[in-house]
């Protein structure tokens, strides 16, 4: 055999990824396992004990979920109506914790109840409803199904443990969210014609833990600036507890933290001559200076779709489609996306600048220590409102749905284009939210004389 013929050796790099894709599915297996496993062990225990038959109990044609809905929201008719399952249900599941006040994940035995239970909550879903397994490392804990029907993800073992940890009335909240799950599939499905469609793989979950998020802020940062750079730190500290009730209890102990760190610096002097930690500054910011701010969004949506929707604006009508265009519907572009990549954007963009839109020009810092900002790293970028204003002036999320439809089916009209489905319509509705929030955190930053910022935050879980 020549030297030509021989088989090229991999490279050290690609034996260590080929080694850790083949450990990470011998993982998934082995947790595939002990879930199906763990699932019908519950559910046999169950039955044997108690002769449950849990599929019965969620059955949506059944006695116990009929009843249900027939009481809900009326406490006293509840209280009288309870389904003997459920009751026998509730006194079981508690009852495998034995004489401890409450679960204990550290004890063997809890630890085996609340692992089974997950598993057959969540392959209960996952077998009912189509869906997958996301698993984030060992603990049960982080591992989530994401259905492939609707766009939804749950976690099967948080929800357990909610569950063992509230007592009486546990299983009928069992009953009730998982029939609400059921109602979303079929709510869904009514609205295809040839119903629901399994159109949600696991990337699409993993987007959610894996892709950053942009955010858009509208900032007083007039008065931020004069407490952090002029004022004392007392004063300061005065400002914090007197804005700490708008963002409502939930958020109270973050305001005390604060307090407690600016509380332990020199209080006659302001906190700019005493410290530059940015973290510090971004939360003061955010309990003093926030008047309003945008949900967040992975930002590659906003990056491919929310960003050129704006561009977009509402066009009158639409261009012919030529090869190019023809050769991208054929390979599968969501329609949302070749919406905005086909139509002619009324506003131009700079593909150069920040978020391919945004002139280098209409962008600043926050931070007083520095001019260089790193984005990626969380820095905040304040964007110049005046240059979104004019897109945003006249936008309306009902009219560019409209247009997006009529779009659609102008697509569906052209002989040489494939017959596809709409795919691109939760995008679409997505921009148009997205664009409405960004309109009204323009408008405040405007009105209110206010700083307009983006920054970027890390993903969920």
């Amino acid at each position: 055999m020549s030297e030509a013929e021989k088989p090229k050796k991999k490279s050290e790099s690609a034996q260590q990824l080929a080694a850790a894709e083949e450990a990470a599915q011998a993982r998934f297996e082995k947790a595939m396992t002990e879930l199906r496993e763990g699932s019908h062990r519950f559910a046999s225990k169950m039955r044997g004990e108690t002769e449950i038959d849990l599929e019965e109990l969620i059955d949506p044609d059944g006695d116990v979920v009929a009843n249900i809905a027939d009481v809900e929201g009326d406490a006293g008719a509840i209280a009288l109506a309870v389904p003997v399952e459920l009751l026998t249900f509730d006194t079981w599941l508690f009852g495998q914790i034995g004489d401890k006040d409450e679960l204990d994940l550290k004890d063997e035995g809890h630890w085996e109840m609340w692992f089974t239970f997950g598993a057959w909550i969540g392959e209960t879903l996952r077998r009912r409803h189509g869906g997958h397994w996301i698993l984030f490392g060992d603990d049960p804990h982080t591992w989530r199904i994401g259905f492939s029907k609707i766009f939804l993800e749950i976690a099967p073992f948080v929800f357990a443990e909610q569950l063992l940890r509230m007592g009486s009335g546990a299983i009928r909240k069992m009953v009730t969210e998982i029939e609400k799950i059921r109602e979303q599939h079929d709510e869904a499905a009514e609205k295809e014609p040839q119903g629901a469609l399994d159109r949600f793989l696991p990337q699409h979950y993993l987007r959610l833990h894996t892709v950053p998020l942009g955010q858009w802020m509208a900032m007083d940062f007039a008065t931020v600036s004069r407490l952090w750079n002029e004022a004392p730190t007392k004063e300061l500290i005065v400002a914090l507890r007197e804005s700490g009730p708008r963002l409502g209890p939930q958020n109270q102990q973050i305001v005390e933290r604060v307090c407690e760190a600016l509380a332990r610096g020199n209080q006659d002097k302001p906190v700019n001559e005493q410290t530059n930690d940015r973290g510090l500054f971004e939360a003061v910011a955010q309990i003093i200076g926030l008047r309003r701010a945008t949900a967040p969004i992975a930002i590659d949506i906003m990056e491919r779709v929310v960003v050129p929707a704006m561009h977009v604006g509402l066009p009158e009508g639409f261009p012919p489609l030529d090869e190019d265009d023809l050769g991208n519907l054929h390979k599968g572009i969501e329609l949302f996306v070749f919406f905005c990549e086909v139509v002619p954007h009324q506003h131009q963009a700079d593909d150069e600048g920040f978020l391919g839109s945004i002139p280098h020009e209409h962008l600043s810092t926050p931070y007083a220590d520095r001019n260089t900002l790193e984005i990626g790293k969380g820095d905040w970028v304040v964007v110049n409102p005046l240059y979104l204003a004019p897109m945003l002036k006249d936008f309306d999320a009902a009219k560019l749905l409209d247009k997006y439809d009529d779009f659609v089916k102008y697509v569906g009209s052209q002989p040489e284009a494939p017959r596809r489905r709409d795919d691109g319509r939760m995008l679409a509705e997505q921009a148009a939210r997205s664009l409405m929030d960004l309109k009204a955190t323009v408008g405040a930053a405007l009105t209110e004389n206010a700083a307009l910022l983006f920054r970027l935050l890390p993903p969920p879980g």
